[in-house]
């Protein structure tokens, strides 16, 4: 017996305990004498008490014919119930009330939602399919799950849910049960099915057992035929019936009969185990003393219409125990069948009368006595709020399952050492899974189709031959015969090999583990993998049991180590793994993607407060557009784009493109440097600017006042130092570029590329330093915010490091980082649609500035200074940020030293009224003490916290107190820098405040 499994049964002990104290279990016996119950019973004629054991199915769709036709059936025979299949949640709604409204008596309205009634509704949230619950061995998320899902039932008006699913599949090859049990174990099936029973019925939502007593191990579908279980009763007992003994011990309303053939329990040849006496009424009332309702399974089945005539056999199967038939073929005959049983004696007036009584005490029990009308206003969001998605996301994340992490390859590290392809096999567009993934690090996206041929997939070989490696994708089958489970999506397919599995999917499988250093995770029913043959495992193998896009995006998130790894297999996989088998990752390492709700923030209202405050900056031309991105406690909770390019409204902004940093730079490139050198020991803060940069010094010919700077005081901008000069006007003469400083083309002297196909002399480098020494010098003490420093900086990176200063940052920080969007000079990496524009540039370069850096100090330089010049989205941004945040940490590695960090973003001369840290911007000294209006960044904002703001009308901020990171993007200087209305209307402080708010509520 496996740890798993003890856990399991102690789980079970331990919920079962816990039920018996907590919630009063539906008691048949009491409900039977509720006053409601008799007046109701005593209203209704012989022929109503037979109709209220009859549910009719029906549809929210198009069919107005058979809608008006069950309506005319509730009409004339009172029936007792309808059940719902397919349909849009809106119509459902009308035609509940409809119904309803229709009924003498108060309808139970039933779903088949075994994961949500999104298993039946396109477009509400489907909860994962119960082999993936099963795989988190987390019987309080079911409990959570399930308690979701009671709460959007009650929202439709629905009453009665028919699951859970307990049947135990030991049979890979189950046509019909497979994804929809728990697991193999039942032990196991007993806690979920227990967890997922107490979630619907705490919240007044029937549940039901099914299929007892057991279609788990079949390899034939009771829909089409009737199904043989030859087991002998003690594997019975102790397999098949043993969660369902388990749930009516703890006091399950509801028990679902199927249309299975069982020897042992019933000798009568082809009897089906729904219409059996000695099943239904001998084991479930006499054996167990069960006395919630028995509910048949469709009576339009082939396990059960082959047995008799529409009628007959419904009323085989109340004499059989049943208290509902649902679905029969023909009401009107099912109804006259069992009159006509009553009238030959078959079935006793008594019968039916108890049965019709516990029909209407279980409504009573559900809040039928209180009946009203369903309100279709904000019904979709109230279906698909926050909650739902947050339920989901812990379940997937719990239940996400390793088998394989040789030399520990997740969560993937060196990233600056890989070229990552991502192979999508079944899927010839980009995937969720692969979008996720490019969150993380560059990748490049591959595609095999469904069934791929040899030359297909020879030539995805010849591509991937340079990539060191390779994350695949199987988007294979979630069920033997169906691509997926999910109703509306179950087109029944004929593959060669169950599971959609190919010779070639093998051959696929059996390259990347031998050749290629591989990920492989499989979006399907984990029985798939059981039907390789030769399976040799990848590197890296997940297992992550349906092609939901929710479960692609966390698994490209475990992979890289944006979450952890807990789940464990629900059942075993052939020879390859047992059940249990899984690997546990703790901790995550790298950001997370996720909604507000899971760090205790209300979405809705953060969206909209957000909105508003970006809407009316964009309505009142602050800027074309903006990107916004925050994270909280390690987890991107707020990313989103807003606006267009330019005014012209032709290019939305997406979360791909690349912003101008402005002096966002002096943090996220010069800062960066600086922060590594010193760690380095190769600048020490305490010495002065001009040891690592002798042209300071002065001499008997070189004249220089800024000899004596200190690092510490120039990096705190208290030095002296003026804000900024304008070097590109000596380059003019009579407003034209003079042309020995300007080449159209680029050559050895000419390589400052200040825009496209215009280069300045190199020499004038030179001239720059030289006019930074002999810029004026004030005294210093006194915050005055200069860039001066910060176009030296690269070049001093250089000298020390013997690197180019923008390979030190891609070596040291971006690329191990992920954060391959952050760059200088992005034309050479980027197509232009992916650069947004800043301004026209009226006075130097006599153009609109798309992909080439807008600061003319840092155009002088070619693009690469350290006061502006970066470009990046705010995805990567984010990495370098929760860096800092994380005081030199993020990915696993250690980037800085904390020591470091931690001095660099402390206030430094408090002393002179100077708030700023070593090169990152801090709150004002006194911001508790100020106005609102007058706070910087804004109110909300710590001591401890620091960043920076760009002229471009970009800023970024870390809050180590509230572990929060914030990002705004924007081109404010498009089409002009003369107004500056984003920053009148303060809206990156006011974003910024939104999220402080939301925290704090």
């Amino acid at each position: 017996m496996t740890n798993r499994i003890k856990k399991a049964i102690l789980l079970l002990l331990i919920f079962t305990a816990a039920w018996g104290k907590t919630f009063a279990q539906f008691r048949m016996d009491e409900l039977l004498e509720n006053p409601w119950v008799d007046s109701v019973f005593q209203s209704l004629t012989p022929d109503q008490r037979i109709a209220q054991l009859v549910w009719v199915n029906t549809a929210a769709n198009n069919d107005i014919a058979a809608q008006l036709k069950v309506t005319e059936l509730i009409k004339k025979y009172n029936l007792g119930g309808v059940i719902f299949f397919t349909g849009d949640p809106e119509e459902q709604v009308e035609l509940t009330n409809v119904y309803q409204a229709s009924a003498q008596t108060p309808l139970f309205v039933a779903m088949d939602a075994e994961w949500g009634v999104g298993m039946r509704m396109p477009g509400v949230i489907p909860f994962p399919y119960n082999m993936m619950m099963g795989a988190s061995y987390s019987p309080e998320l079911i409990k959570e799950t399930t308690r979701e899902m009671a709460r959007q039932m009650k929202r439709l008006g629905v009453h009665v849910n028919l699951g859970p699913v307990v049947d135990i599949n030991t049979e890979p090859q189950n046509p019909i049960i497979g994804m929809r049990s728990f697991g193999e174990s039942p032990a196991q099936v007993a806690a979920c099915g227990l967890a997922y029973m107490q979630g619907l019925q705490e919240n007044n939502i029937i549940a039901v057992a099914k299929h007892f007593p057991g279609h788990g191990d079949t390899q034939s579908d009771s829909h089409f035929t009737l199904p043989v279980v030859p087991y002998s009763t003690e594997r019975l007992d102790s397999v098949e019936l043993y969660p369902f003994k388990k749930l009516v011990e703890q006091g399950i309303a509801g028990v679902m009969s199927a249309h299975l053939n069982v020897p042992q329990l019933d000798e009568q040849e082809g009897i089906p185990s729904s219409l059996s006496p000695k099943i239904i009424n001998g084991i479930l009332r006499d054996k167990w003393n069960f006395n919630g309702l028995i509910i048949t399974d469709a009576m339009n089945m082939a396990g059960a219409s082959t047995y008799g005539e529409p009628g007959e056999i419904e009323a085989l199967a109340l004499k059989a125990g049943n208290d509902v038939i649902e679905f029969p073929k023909d009401v009107e005959q099912t109804i006259a069948g069992i009159k006509n049983a009553v009238e030959n004696g078959l079935l006793s007036q008594e019968e039916i009368d108890l049965k019709c009584r516990r029909v209407l005490a279980a409504k009573y029990w559900a809040g039928l006595n209180k009946l009203s009308r369903v309100s279709s206003f904000n019904l979709m969001q109230d279906l698909n709020n926050p909650q739902a998605e947050l339920v989901k996301r812990k379940m997937i994340e719990a239940s996400l399952t390793l088998l394989e992490n040789q030399n520990q390859l997740i969560p993937v590290q060196g990233l600056d050492t890989l070229k990552v392809a991502c192979l999508s096999v079944g899927r010839t567009s980009p995937t969720p899974f692969q979008n996720i993934l490019s969150k993380y690090t560059k990748t490049d996206n591959f595609f095999l189709p469904e069934q791929f041929t040899a030359a297909e997939l020879e030539e995805v070989k010849t591509k991937l031959k340079d990539y060191n490696l390779v994350v695949t994708g199987l988007h294979l089958y979630e069920s033997k015969r169906r691509h997926s489970m999910q109703v509306g999506n179950m087109q029944k397919v004929r593959p060669q090999r169950s599971y959609g599995l190919t010779h070639e999917t093998e051959n696929l499988l059996n390259y990347l583990a031998n050749e290629k250093k591989s990920i492989a995770v499989f979006f399907s029913s984990p029985y798939a993998l059981a039907e390789v043959k030769n399976f040799t495992p990848p590197a890296g193998l997940i297992m992550a049991y349906q092609n939901d896009s929710l479960v692609q995006e966390l698994a490209a998130q475990l992979i890289f180590g944006g979450i952890g790894a807990s789940g464990k297999l629900p059942v075993s996989l052939g020879n390859y793994y047992k059940i249990g088998d899984g690997i546990n990752i703790e901790n995550a390492v790298r950001l997370k993607y996720t909604i507000p709700e899971e760090v205790g923030m209300n979405g809705q209202r953060l969206n909209h407060r957000i909105d508003s405050i970006v809407s009316e900056a964009i309505q009142k031309k602050a800027t074309p557009g903006c990107s916004v991105l925050a994270a909280k406690d390690g987890k991107i909770i707020f990313r989103k784009t807003y606006g267009f390019h330019t005014y012209h409204q032709r290019t939305p902004v997406s979360e791909d493109d690349l912003y101008d940093l402005a002096s966002v730079t002096k943090i996220s490139g010069a800062l960066a440097a600086v922060l590594k050198l010193t760690d380095e020991g190769k600048i020490n803060l305490d010495n002065k600017f001009s040891h690592d940069w002798p042209d300071w010094k002065k001499s008997l010919f070189h004249s220089s006042d800024k000899e004596d700077l200190g690092w510490r005081e120039i990096l705190a901008h208290q030095a002296g130092l003026i804000p900024y000069l304008n070097y590109w006007t000596e380059t003019v003469k009579d407003n034209k570029l003079e042309d020995r400083w300007y080449s159209v083309q680029e050559t050895n002297d000419y390589q400052l590329e200040v825009a496209p196909g215009l280069f300045l002399k190199n020499k004038f480098k030179k001239r720059i330093y030289k006019d930074i020494r002999k810029s004026k010098l004030n005294p210093p003490g006194k915050y005055v915010y200069s860039g001066l420093s910060f176009l030296i900086i690269p070049q001093i990176t250089e000298n020390l490091s013997g690197q180019t200063y923008a390979e030190f940052l891609d070596n040291n920080f971006y690329h191990s980082l992920g954060a391959y969007n952050i760059t200088y000079n992005p034309l050479d990496k980027f197509p232009l649609d992916r650069i947004v524009p800043t301004e026209y540039d009226v006075h130097y370069r006599k153009r609109q500035i798309q992909g080439t850096v807008h600061d003319e100090a840092a155009a002088v330089f070619g693009g690469f200074s350290g006061n502006a010049g970066l470009f990046a989205n705010a995805n990567d941004l984010a990495k370098l940020m929760e860096m800092y945040l994380q005081m030199g940490t993020y990915g696993g590695n250690q980037y800085l030293s904390r020591k470091t960090m931690e001095e660099f973003t402390r206030v430094q001369f408090p002393e002179n009224n100077n708030r700023r840290g070593l090169g990152f911007d801090k709150p004002l000294l006194n911001n508790k003490e100020v106005t609102p209006e007058q706070s910087y960044p804004c109110p909300g904002a710590s001591p401890d916290s620091f960043g920076h703001s760009g002229f471009t009308g970009t800023f970024v901020w870390a809050d180590p107190t509230y572990n929060l990171i914030y990002i705004f993007l924007s081109n404010r200087v498009y089409p002009t820098r003369e107004t500056n209305m984003l920053g009148k209307l303060n809206v990156r402080s006011q974003v910024l405040q939104t999220f402080y708010d939301e925290m704090r509520k």
